[in-house]
C-alpha cells in the first residue's frame, strides 16, 4: 500500500487536537473543518507542508492555486502572500508543516552545504515539489505519530534538520534560497507597491521587503506618490474593489478580503465613505 494512504489513514484515524493549530518545536499540525484564512500574510521563514485533506489556496502576485490532498509544498521565506485552508466536502482540511527557522539554518550551513555547484533559481511563494517525493512521504508518516506522543525539543529539532536534508536532497537549487541570509536589496518602490498593495501587513513588513527602513520608506514613498502609505493604500484599495465590483461583476463578499480589508462591514463603511454608495449596488 502507497505510503502516502497509510498516513492518509492514520489522519483520519488519530484523535483530532483539541486546538486547531497543534505545535511541537517548529512542526505544526492544523485540521479545519470550514474554511479558514491565515491572517499573517508575510511568510517569515521558509517551511516545508504536506496537504493530508483538503486543499491550501495560496494567492501571490504571480496568481492564485490551489494545492490538494498529497501535495508537497516549499514556502519562501519573505513572501507576501495569502493562505486559505480549504476543507473538501466532508473532509477537513488537514496538514503537517516543517518550520526553518532561521537559527537552525544557520547551524546547518556547514562549508559542505555552501560548497554547490547548483544554477541560481527563483521560486515563487509557494513551490510544489515534484520527482520522487517517496523518500519524503516516508518521512511525513513518522512524523504523524509525534502529535500523540510528542518528542523532546532535541529530537524534534534532528527531525527538522531531517526534513532540510531530504529537500536539498530533491531539489540541490533550494541551497541558494535557503541559506541567504542578506537583508532584501533596495527596488523600485513604484513597482513593488502596485504589485504589492492588496497584502494586509504592517508598514514595516513593507518597508522591509522594499530594502529599506521605515523611515526611509516613508520619505520614498511621500516623494513617489506625494502620500503617505497608509492614506494611499486605503485609497488603492477601494479603487482596485470598484473595479472588480463594476467591470467584473463580482460580489462585495468574494472581493474585500482579496483587495486588503479584514472585514466584509469595515469595507463597505470604507467604500460608501469614499463613492457615496454601497458596494452591493454595483454588483
Amino acid at each position: 500500500m502507497p505510503t502516502f494512504v497509510l498516513l492518509v489513514r492514520k489522519h483520519k484515524e488519530m484523535e483530532e487536537p483539541s486546538a486547531p493549530v497543534c505545535e511541537h518545536s517548529g512542526v505544526i499540525y492544523s485540521h479545519h473543518l470550514k474554511d479558514e484564512r491565515i491572517t499573517e500574510q508575510f511568510t517569515p521563514e521558509h517551511g516545508l507542508c504536506l496537504i493530508t485533506s483538503g486543499a491550501l489556496i495560496v494567492s501571490g502576485t504571480s496568481g492564485t492555486k490551489h494545492y490538494h490532498k498529497g501535495a508537497i509544498v516549499f514556502f519562501k521565506k519573505n513572501s507576501l502572500a495569502k493562505f486559505m485552508k480549504s476543507p473538501a466536502g466532508s473532509e477537513s482540511f488537514g496538514s503537517i508543516t516543517v518550520v526553518f527557522d532561521t537559527a537552525l539554518l544557520k547551524d546547518f550551513n556547514t562549508p559542505r552545504i555552501n560548497e554547490s555547484n547548483a544554477q541560481i533559481k527563483t521560486y515563487e511563494e509557494v513551490t510544489k515539489l515534484e520527482g520522487d517525493l517517496s523518500r519524503m512521504e516516508v518521512y511525513f508518516e513518522g512524523l504523524f505519530q509525534y502529535f500523540k506522543n510528542p518528542l523532546s525539543k532535541e529530537l524534534m529539532e534532528l527531525k527538522t534538520k531531517e526534513a532540510l536534508m531530504l529537500l536539498i536532497q530533491l531539489d540541490p537549487n533550494l541551497k541558494q534560497t535557503l541559506f541567504n541570509f542578506g537583508q532584501p536589496g533596495k527596488i523600485d518602490l513604484e513597482l513593488f507597491m502596485q504589485k504589492n498593495f492588496k497584502f494586509n501587513v504592517e508598514m514595516k513588513r513593507l518597508a522591509f521587503l522594499s530594502g529599506r527602513s521605515l523611515a526611509s520608506f516613508k520619505r520614498d514613498f511621500k516623494a513617489i506618490f506625494n502620500s503617505s502609505p497608509y492614506r494611499w493604500l486605503h485609497t488603492r484599495r477601494l479603487q482596485e474593489a470598484h473595479f472588480q465590483l463594476k467591470e467584473q461583476k463580482r460580489r462585495p463578499s468574494d472581493v474585500y478580503h482579496e483587495v486588503g480589508f479584514e472585514t466584509l462591514a469595515h469595507f463597505s463603511y470604507a467604500f460608501k465613505q469614499q463613492y457615496g454608495i454601497s458596494p452591493s449596488t454595483l454588483s
